[in-house]
């Protein structure tokens, strides 16, 4: 009797065949949601990487202008620039592989912000209340913060640099702020 029971057990079970497919099942699902989230963090570190490459490379043109014609240059106005009309590369840049936010205005992911009114771009002001830039804050020199036009005799210009995209995770940003100097 002892020997028939031992042959009747060397099958699995119907019940532990259903357990095994279980963990099994389980195991497969925990690496391809693993391998999915993998994805998403390579796809955002290379978007990341993008728009962190357009800032620098934009900030460095800025900064790679003739002093006196960088805001002109890069402001949102084609009126005041160096080499005539709209000859400029101006406030606004595409980023390759990087789409701009919905309902963004001039359809790029990058933009240049100066210390101007919306109503006066050509206009760089002193008097300008902005914690992100550090202003208010003496552009010229002369120990006065006024509400003139500075885009002819500034020796400090502060500058950010954002870059807003949308991505599959939901929106992106990256910000370059800076003071470029001529002393």
């Amino acid at each position: 009797m002892g020997q028939g029971r031992r042959e009747n057990r060397r099958g699995l079970t119907l019940v532990e065949l259903a357990v095994g497919m279980a963990v099994l099942t389980v195991g497969v699902l925990s690496f391809i949601q693993v391998l999915v989230a993998s994805s998403r963090a390579e796809r955002k570190n290379n978007e990341l990487a993008r728009a962190t490459q357009a800032a620098r490379q934009t900030l460095e043109s800025i900064d790679a202008e003739a002093f006196g014609q960088a805001f002109r240059r890069f402001n949102d106005t084609g009126d005041d620039d160096p080499g005539g009309a709209n000859t400029a590369p101006g406030k606004h840049f595409a980023i390759e592989g990087l789409s701009a936010l919905p309902g963004d205005a001039d359809g790029f992911a990058g933009e240049v912000i100066f210390p101007t009114l919306p109503n006066a771009p050509e206009s760089l002001r002193e008097d300008i209340a902005s914690t992100e830039l550090g202003m208010p804050r003496d552009l010229n020199g002369d120990n006065v913060i006024d509400a003139a036009n500075h885009a002819t005799d500034y020796w400090m210009l502060p500058v950010i640099v954002r870059v807003r995209w949308r991505s599959a995770s939901g929106p992106g940003v990256y910000e370059l702020k800076s003071v470029i100097g001529n002393y």
